[in-house]
């Protein structure tokens, strides 16, 4: 599987998927408990439950492109260090927060720590052009993991550690974080071929949008899917796991050995709009299916999809552009990958209310479908010239 890297680029990898694996594992175990444990703070009120949840995206998105500026500036090791303490000091806050006045200000203190962008950035620094999709994957692997894990141990762990329990918890991930930052090789730059320099008003706007769009379909089947399984088929949250876990491992398993096909025979910008038709494809069906064997199918191509497109973008976007202000260049990429989940959560959950999960669904998947013309559209004329 990871026979092509050396011994820097599978280190790497490795090391930054396991930061930011503990990061999201951090935050991932929050979210299926908060608004349960919530409900007896002081100040308690949905709206207010609501802004602590949100408001970490929101400030996560507006600081991933200065972070980026300043890795540019002063290198990706000190601010992703910086990033990960004020996570870990916005996780101290919450946890000692005795009112949701403090408890929002402890969660809008963590979306500080805005260091995707940089992580990406750091990545790509080390990584050559043909080997970026894999290590891109290898991160997006960790992510996922760390999201299955939490489905797992986030109800056990609340009541084991309460609320304040758990966001200790995130404080000592976020050093633990910081302990394997200090552990990455040192910075090398390295030259490659750029494919189109015309910064962000082109091609890095195209994947911005891409990325946009991927985060809110994600975030949205999360909005309707669990609701699905227990009204549709009587299966209740404590066995969601069984739909998502073989889903998630079963693309894994098939992403890896496809990333290497396309990688191989230069078709990186070919098969990025075939996944975006092939998440409209499954959301369509997932609105239709009638059984939990064909739901979990029709979830293992949206997952399949997805994971390809994780490592795809981030990597197109880096040899698009060249080493030259990376990492402000991934820094706009993850601002809108943040804010395609805050869109893709609010959006969902209006039009879940207002149609359905049918509707939906099926709207969702429209969307993307059109953005795989628009995209192959776009795409051509690179395409074309890396095949020449």
């Amino acid at each position: 599987m990871f026979g092509q890297l050396n011994s820097v680029e599978l280190r790497t990898g490795l090391t930054l998927a396991s930061v930011i694996a503990f990061r999201m594992l951090g935050l991932f175990m929050i979210l299926p408990v908060f608004m349960l444990l919530a409900a007896d703070m002081p100040g308690f009120s949905p709206v207010m439950a609501g802004l602590a949840v949100g408001i970490y995206g929101l400030t996560q998105a507006l600081l991933q492109q200065p972070f980026g500026k300043l890795s540019d500036r002063f290198g990706r090791r000190p601010v992703m260090l910086a990033g990960l303490a004020l996570f870990a000091a916005g996780g101290v806050l919450a946890a000692l927060a005795d009112s949701m006045l403090m408890l929002v200000a402890g969660r809008a203190l963590q979306g500080c720590g805005a260091i995707a962008g940089v992580a990406l950035a750091f990545a790509a620094d080390h990584t050559r052009a043909q080997n970026r999709s894999v290590i891109m994957a290898i991160i997006g692997m960790g992510i996922g993991a760390s999201f299955l894990l939490s489905m797992m141990i986030a109800v056990p762990l609340s009541t084991l550690l309460g609320l304040n329990g758990l966001f200790w918890l995130t404080a000592v991930l976020a050093v633990m974080g910081m302990i394997l930052v200090l552990s990455l090789p040192a910075s090398v730059v390295t030259k490659e071929e750029v494919l189109q320099e015309n910064g962000p008003s082109s091609i890095v706007w195209l994947f911005a949008l891409s990325v946009f769009l991927l985060h809110a379909v994600m975030t949205l089947l999360f909005v309707v899917l669990p609701g699905m399984l227990v009204s549709r088929f009587g299966f209740e949250l404590e066995h969601h796991w069984q739909i998502y876990v073989p889903s998630m491992i079963g693309s894994v398993i098939l992403v890896f050995p496809l990333l290497r096909r396309i990688s191989a025979n230069r078709k990186e910008f070919s098969a990025m709009p075939l996944a975006f038709l092939v998440l409209g494809v499954a959301l369509g069906l997932m609105s239709l299916g009638n059984s939990i064997f064909a739901l979990a199918v029709f979830a293992m191509g949206f997952f399949l999809a997805f994971n390809l497109l994780e490592a795809a973008m981030p990597s197109a976007v880096s040899q698009l552009t060249g080493t030259r202000g990376r990492g402000k260049k991934m820094g706009l990429y993850t601002t809108f990958q943040f804010l395609g989940a805050f869109a893709g959560g609010l959006g969902g959950g209006a039009l879940l209310g207002y149609s359905g999960e049918v509707v939906t669904l099926s709207v969702a998947g429209l969307v993307c479908t059109l953005w795989a013309i628009t995209m192959l559209v776009w795409l051509r004329p690179i395409d074309n010239r890396q095949q020449a």
